[in-house]
């Protein structure tokens, strides 16, 4: 009788706040006020153990964006579903949801499946979401995956994001792989260019020259080593990561600088190049272990400033 009536009270308070909030739609912004409408069916949601949540997707229209894809390859999008609500409370029930996805005119999309089951006993589940261009892209150019999910049973409720991937530097992209209480992430880099660049003048070249793959092969190892595929500048705090000075990628570095932490220098940027067709990853140290620097979807931005030079 206790249990009926306090489900009870919640729904009644639900029911005066909703009324309330019909009265000022008519006073503040539209915006606002959907936000605060879908805050308070989240609320009811919760009162009833109903938790339907997605990584990549919320009841606010979630935003992710990635501002280094290479515009080559195809870009696999991973959506993690949930009926969670922390390590202790999640949904008694299973919950069935429908997909729906839109992809721009520039790319064409493909997606694992256009319904779910997130299940009583794991409380997960996922789906993948695979973006290909149509056409090689160039700098600056956009591609963007809208994406939403609609639970029907036992409540209907619909959560949705907008994945933006920016075009960098064409064939070159980047991510950092982390978790939480790792005393170290990952830098990848993975470059799909198939030609050197001239980065030290030599003969008859300046820097910046092109070279194909063919030329290089000829020249010797004096001038190889003048030449790079891609020219890299990474920038960072030390006072956040350090970079592991062990590696070989630090020892056949182009430059560096440094800023004083304590009176001790400390690596803030490096410079360095990388091969055609090639990747590479670089281990930073962090400072806080517990800390989370997973880019681009943990994170929308990267800790670490990438710039090809």
């Amino acid at each position: 009788m206790k249990k009926s009536l306090k489900k009870l009270s919640k729904v009644k308070l639900f029911l005066i706040v909703f009324g309330l909030l019909v009265l000022l739609t008519f006073i503040i912004k539209p915006s606002y006020a959907r936000y605060i409408y879908n805050g308070l069916k989240d609320y009811y949601y919760e009162s009833q153990s109903f938790y339907f949540n997605c990584d990549k997707l919320s009841s606010n229209n979630a935003v992710f964006q990635l501002d280094n894809w290479d515009g080559v390859n195809t870009f696999n999008v991973t959506y993690n579903m949930n009926s969670i609500k922390n390590d202790l409370v999640a949904s008694s029930g299973d919950i069935y949801y429908d997909i729906e996805y839109e992809c721009s005119s520039n790319a064409t999309c493909t997606i694992s499946k256009e319904e779910g089951l997130i299940d009583s006993t794991s409380h997960t589940d996922f789906f993948t979401v695979s973006i290909t261009p149509n056409t090689v892209l160039g700098q600056g150019d956009t591609v963007t995956l809208t994406v939403s999910a609609s639970s029907t049973v036992p409540y209907e409720k619909t959560i949705s994001g907008i994945v933006r991937l920016n075009v960098g530097v064409p064939g070159i992209s980047y991510e950092i792989v982390d978790k939480g209480g790792q005393p170290y992430l990952d830098f990848k880099i993975t470059n799909t260019l198939n030609y050197y660049q001239v980065v030290t003048a030599f003969g008859n070249y300046s820097v910046g020259d092109r070279i194909e793959e063919e030329v290089y092969n000829n020249l010797s190892s004096t001038d190889k080593e003048k030449c790079t595929s891609a020219l890299i500048k990474l920038t960072f705090n030390p006072n956040i990561i350090l970079v592991d000075v062990t590696s070989d990628f630090y020892d056949n570095a182009y430059s560096y600088t440094t800023q004083q932490i304590d009176g001790k220098d400390f690596i803030n940027s490096i410079t360095f190049g990388v091969d055609p067709v090639s990747s590479i990853s670089i281990r930073f140290y962090k400072v806080e272990a517990a800390n989370n620097y997973t880019y681009p979807y943990y994170n929308p931005i990267s800790i670490i400033r990438f710039n090809v030079l």
